[in-house]
């Protein structure tokens, strides 16, 4: 049995926790522990019916627990992952039993596949990379690492979303498009041109209206 305890108590945690449970009663060797947050005063709180275990510093004493990213800014997302891994920790990839995923899909460590997803043919997630509700990603596409891909996206064939990037919802994009690392693109858009680094792009078509220089730069939401 596999013991999964999911970074992050918020309303993502919750989501992801929700999919660990999916999976559980669809029979995969998986039981959820609860969550870790390095929020003050979260420690002992119940999310779901399940604890709150403390923060990641939890993971030294209960080695054998696997971790599953529950949070989805793409930094932070970054940040945490280095953190467990100086701490020890394994992490565990989820995918929802109603996703389609193809054979000749690859997904990566870590990374996380919401309800209704489809991954199609010779399709690519990379490490830790997030994929929310009803998804599509076409085939020859490919995310990056740490990428977080929101709800009701539609990835065209060959689209390249580059590492730490975020997609929020309902966004559509044309064959063969790229965006660059560390990208927020935001809810509605139509990615119909390739969106550089570094930026904040918006709209029909998606256009870059906010730059900055490095990944720690990038916009809460």
């Amino acid at each position: 049995m596999t013991q999964i305890a999911v970074y992050g108590a918020g309303g993502m945690g919750r989501e992801v926790a929700e999919t660990v449970l999916a999976a559980a009663q669809a029979g995969e060797d998986l039981t959820l522990l609860g969550f870790l947050d390095d929020g003050a005063g979260t420690e002992g709180k119940q999310v779901l019916g399940y604890p709150v275990l403390g923060p990641g510093e939890w993971l030294t004493e209960h080695p054998d627990v696997k971790v599953v990213l529950g949070v989805g800014h793409p930094w932070v997302r970054y940040r945490i992952v280095h953190k467990v891994l100086e701490l020890g920790g394994e992490w565990a990839s989820l995918v929802h039993p109603s996703a389609v995923v193809m054979p000749s899909a690859t997904i990566g460590e870590g990374c996380v596949v919401f309800a209704g997803c489809v991954l199609s043919s010779n399709c690519r997630l990379g490490r830790f990379s997030y994929l929310n509700y009803n998804t599509v990603i076409s085939h020859d596409a490919a995310v990056g690492d740490f990428a977080c891909i929101m709800a009701q996206n539609a990835l065209s064939g060959n689209v390249h979303v580059g590492e730490g990037s975020f997609m929020g919802v309902g966004i559509s994009t044309r064959q063969g498009t790229n965006v660059g690392e560390w990208t927020i693109v935001g809810a509605g858009a139509a990615v119909v041109r390739d969106i550089p680094s570094f930026c904040v792009a918006v709209g029909v078509p998606a256009r870059p209206i906010k730059h900055y220089e490095k990944p720690e730069e990038m916009p809460a939401f």
